[in-house]
């Protein structure tokens, strides 16, 4: 009886247990394994392969195209590289050109300002020489010789200092409108030109720029019409102490501009302090042009002729006598002075088109004897 529970019990276990799965014969097993992009079907049990593990395994070959795109995408990199690194060097390349250039200019007017000074120091030395030994200063006449003279005339000369040729010229102080004084618009009140609005009001706003009273002329302006302008620091109230002082007045810089050389010509130097004033009748090659064709109301073909005949004077040495007619000369001889006063101005111009420089201008009372040389003014621009 225990014999049959216990082959009981086992039937009942083995009834329990998982009957395992029937495969059919080995000869109809089929199977198939796809690797890669084909499919292999064998007959068999089925193996499992033994695959080699790589840094790519389990990812699809890449296609060609994608290979070719990312190497393209290599080339315009680098290329783009290559690109930046060529702008770099051009810029490096220019800026040291430009340092160089730079360097080369600074040290072109450091230099030409030494030599411009040696040649105004020289000319003036010449000047003096000529004065000594020529007593006659008369300008515009003809000259004895065939020496170079040095005269007060705006005459070009050449004067080699250093490496460089300066290009000299000789005026004399005394040219120009004088605007020194308590009344300085008493040189722009010419009888002999037509009243024009513009000239007008230039006259009224300088007698007010200069008086010490706060009463506005007709058309003039003081300190109430200059600070609703914008400039509350006008007028003066007193004389110009700098003759530039004229361009500060509303309308002047259309009536008096400054020469080619950058400078208010048309107005005399004002001296400074404890130095002798600039008095007489302006000197007629020194003054502008357009100054003496208004002080003797010359007509534009007369303003011409003057041009013409200052420019032969100065290149060929032909007196204004034998260049302009008679009346025209008459009455430029009584407006201006033909003869030096003593006081000079030496312009010295240092540049040229293969170097650049500066120029010099020199304002100069030279006085031999117990005084001193007097200078008003000594720049260089």
């Amino acid at each position: 009886m225990r014999s049959a529970k216990t082959a009981k019990s086992h039937g009942s276990r083995n009834s329990m247990r998982r009957r395992p799965k029937r495969f059919p014969p080995r000869s109809a097993w089929m199977w198939s394994l796809k690797m890669g992009e084909r499919s292999v079907s064998c007959a068999g049990p089925p193996e499992i392969p033994r695959f080699q593990v790589t840094a790519n395994s389990g990812r699809k070959p890449m296609a060609g195209g994608r290979k070719r795109r990312e190497r393209g995408v290599a080339l315009v990199t680098v290329m783009a590289l290559i690109a930046s690194v060529g702008v770099l060097v051009a810029s490096a390349v220019a800026i040291s050109q430009y340092s160089a250039a730079e360097t080369d200019t600074f040290a072109s007017l450091q230099r030409s300002a030494l030599e411009a000074e040696s040649a105004a120091n020289r000319t003036l030395c010449l000047l003096l020489a000529d004065r000594a030994k020529n007593a006659d200063r008369r300008l515009g006449a003809e000259t004895d010789g065939t020496a170079e003279r040095f005269l007060a005339d705006g005459t070009e000369h050449t004067v080699t200092a250093g490496e460089r040729t300066v290009s000299v010229r000789i005026f004399d102080a005394v040219a120009g409108l004088d605007l020194a004084g308590r009344n300085p618009a008493r040189q722009l009140t010419n009888p002999k030109l037509a009243k024009d609005e513009p000239r007008e009001e230039l006259i009224a706003r300088l007698e007010d720029y200069a008086d010490s009273d706060d009463l506005a002329k007709p058309g003039g302006m003081e300190s109430q019409h200059y600070r609703s302008a914008g400039v509350p620091v006008l007028p003066r109230n007193r004389p110009l102490q700098f003759r530039e002082e004229l361009l500060w007045l509303p309308g002047a810089g259309k009536l008096y501009l400054p020469s080619e050389n950058g400078v208010l010509d048309a107005i005399r130097l004002i001296p400074p302090e404890k130095l002798r004033a600039l008095t007489g009748r302006p000197n007629l090659y020194a003054t502008p042009a357009a100054v003496i064709a208004e002080r003797c109301a010359l007509t534009a073909e007369e303003s011409e002729q003057l041009r013409n005949a200052l420019d032969l004077w100065r290149k060929k040495r032909l007196p204004l006598a034998e260049s302009l007619p008679p009346g025209l000369a008459g009455k430029l001889e009584m407006n201006f002075s033909t003869r030096e006063s003593g006081a000079y101005t030496i312009q010295a111009d240092a540049s040229s088109p293969e170097n650049p420089g500066v120029r010099l201008r020199v304002t100069v009372r030279p006085v031999t004897g117990s005084r001193s040389f007097e200078y008003y003014e000594f720049f260089s621009y």
